[in-house]
């Protein structure tokens, strides 16, 4: 095997509370060919001296920015760590939360040389319940699916996805427009793995390592604020409107499937939301999208609920 390393892995830095175990799963890589970049966003936890502890463990390139930046937009934070990335092949964004299992790396190589003709690989995902200090197997990919098969299992539920299990080539990272940026960061990932793997000939996984995420009160995802629950709804609509248009381009059929979502998280969170709000987010999401008629009959629903 070659040497060089082709892989970086990237941490866009914040909290404090399980880097440790996040950098102790990479210093145990059983192959250890990768640079680990770090980008501290202006944290006020001890990244650095945390990040310290591992400098004659990993290969490590840390930089602490100047300004926070992930608060105003976490797509923009994610993007500019990864513009530390210097002359390796293939980018991974991961987290300061999350886990590797420690053959991840070897089999990443593994998989790249036997498959080198795609630029999308995932490791599939177990999750860690913080609060219950339980571990759940989530759904296994198939060893390689394609961008609709990818699609239409996520929205069905049985596919999940995060952003921390993907390991994309730089140059399509780039060539493609990078991240698409929503609000919050809101679908960004799954919208941009729909987008790279349109190019890369589909998404292979790697089958004999797992990726572990973290679930706990400090991820923004179980966060039911009314203000943040409001603008991922908003969030979602927008990512509703990429997928629509995307599957009609690529004439997949069948336009309530995939524009249907936004209304089904209105009524799951309908109790969360105040009625302006509701109003508010039916409107957005006819202006934006051109519902269907099934979906303007489930609109007129919602309305009474």
């Amino acid at each position: 095997m070659n040497n060089r390393n082709t892989l970086a892995i990237i941490i866009p830095a914040y909290k404090s509370k399980f880097l440790s175990e996040a950098l102790d799963s990479i210093a145990a890589q059983t192959c250890k060919n990768f640079t680990l970049y770090i980008g501290d966003d202006c944290s006020p936890n001890n990244i650095k001296e945390i990040v310290e502890q591992y400098n004659d463990k990993i290969n490590i390139v840390y930089q602490r920015f100047n300004s926070n930046l992930g608060s105003k937009d976490l797509v923009a934070q994610w993007e500019r760590c990864i513009d530390m990335v210097q002359d390796e092949e293939w980018i991974w964004l991961f987290s300061d939360d999350d886990v590797m299992d420690l053959n991840c790396v070897e089999e990443f190589y593994k998989t790249i040389k036997n498959n080198p003709n795609n630029g999308l690989i995932h490791f599939n995902v177990n999750r860690l319940n913080n609060s219950t200090n339980t571990i759940d197997e989530l759904p296994l990919f198939p060893k390689k699916c394609s961008t609709r098969y990818y699609i239409d299992e996520k929205l069905k539920g049985h596919l999940i996805s995060f952003v921390i299990e993907f390991v994309i080539r730089k140059d399509i990272f780039y060539a493609q427009g990078r991240f698409q940026n929503f609000d919050l960061a809101w679908g960004s990932d799954f919208i941009s793995w729909i987008k790279f793997s349109n190019v890369t000939n589909g998404i292979i996984t790697c089958n004999n390592a797992k990726v572990q995420w973290r679930k706990s009160d400090e991820n923004i995802s179980p966060n039911k604020e009314n203000s943040i629950l409001y603008r991922k709804i908003k969030s979602l609509i927008l990512n509703t409107k990429w997928i629509s248009d995307f599957a009609k381009d690529k004439g997949y059929g069948n336009r309530t499937f995939y524009m249907k979502r936004p209304l089904g998280e209105i009524l799951k969170e309908r109790k969360n939301l105040t009625q302006k709000q509701k109003k508010d987010l039916l409107s957005y999401y006819n202006k934006i999208l051109n519902p269907t008629h099934s979906c303007k009959l489930l609109m007129f629903c919602l309305k009474f609920l």
